[in-house]
């Protein structure tokens, strides 16, 4: 064997690989997509992790455009893994029947990068948040009501709306995937698929940040009422 290149030890491209299974081992065709997809997922949520708790020591140290700018490389990073699940389109329902032989009961939820991205919001990011809009003395309600006098902040905040955003189309995007390849009324290993997707779909991981729009729309509609105007919402 030719000796390896810098590239090949820095990457490490020997260990990588060999995570996969043999040609000769696979079950089907596609079993090494599903794998190679699977264990793509689990690095960028790694990457996710580690951008964000970056992201949280920001802004503990005020550092609000470079927090801001962190935030869009995870939005990006989240919008990878969104288009990556196209590739898992492409297999069929009965290669798929033949991985699970192998898979057995793994599911999806079971990945630890999924779970650290579903913690990650109430356990470090926003009790960083909260700190630093503490120390500002600005309130959400102040921000979103003048969000070109709070341009900085407005962006920071809108920044962890996206990721709440992203993550939920990641949640609805896998689910849509597994009606794709079992169908919508077959139970998953983890209960019924309309029941999950009722769950996640009411997950909100920064709540206070959907719920000031619920305030400032709702002001602003009692105003127009007022002034006679019908706005066209009602509460």
């Amino acid at each position: 064997m030719a000796p390896l290149t810098d590239y090949e030890k820095y990457i490490r491209t020997e260990e990588l690989l060999r995570l996969q299974k043999p040609a000769d081992a696979l079950s089907c065709h596609d079993e090494l997509q599903f794998q190679v997809v699977h264990q793509a997922h689990e690095l960028y949520m790694k990457l996710i992790e580690h951008e964000l708790r970056f992201m949280a020591s920001l802004l503990a140290a005020d550092e609000v455009p470079r927090a801001t700018s962190t935030l869009e490389r995870v939005a990006k990073v989240q919008r990878v893994l969104l288009q990556s699940v196209e590739l898992l389109d492409t297999m069929a329902p009965t290669d798929y029947m033949t991985i699970r032989t192998g898979l057995g009961r793994g599911s999806g939820q079971e990945s630890p990068g999924f779970r650290t991205m579903l913690k990650l919001p109430s356990e470090v990011v926003w009790p960083a948040f909260a700190a630093f809009l503490e120390r500002t003395g600005v309130s959400l309600r102040e921000i979103y009501e003048h969000p070109h006098d709070h341009h900085s902040l407005f962006k920071l905040c809108e920044g962890l709306v996206d990721y709440d955003q992203l993550l939920q189309m990641w949640r609805y995007r896998h689910l849509i995937l597994v009606y794709r390849i079992i169908g919508t009324g077959t139970p998953s290993l983890k209960g019924k698929h309309s029941d999950l997707l009722a769950h996640g779909m009411k997950t909100r991981f920064f709540p206070a940040l959907w719920d000031v729009r619920d305030d400032v729309f709702a002001d602003w509609t009692a105003q127009q009422s007022a002034k006679g105007h019908d706005p066209g919402y009602h509460g």
